[in-house]
């Protein structure tokens, strides 16, 4: 009997670490999108560049 607590007890453990992992990572996904949306608005709209030579 005292097996099979400790049986649960551990596999409870194990499956409340992978649960923190895998919420670390969505955040981590979640964040790196945010990124990359930034990244699409500013190449949607780049800055104007100043002409090179001679002004006519």
């Amino acid at each position: 009997m005292r097996k099979a607590f400790t049986d649960t007890i551990e596999l409870k453990l194990a499956i409340e670490s992978i649960k923190k992992k895998t919420e670390n990572n969505s955040k981590n996904i979640e964040l790196v999108f945010k990124y990359l949306d930034e990244l699409l608005e500013k190449k949607e709209k780049p800055l104007p560049r100043k002409t090179i030579g001679y002004k006519v």
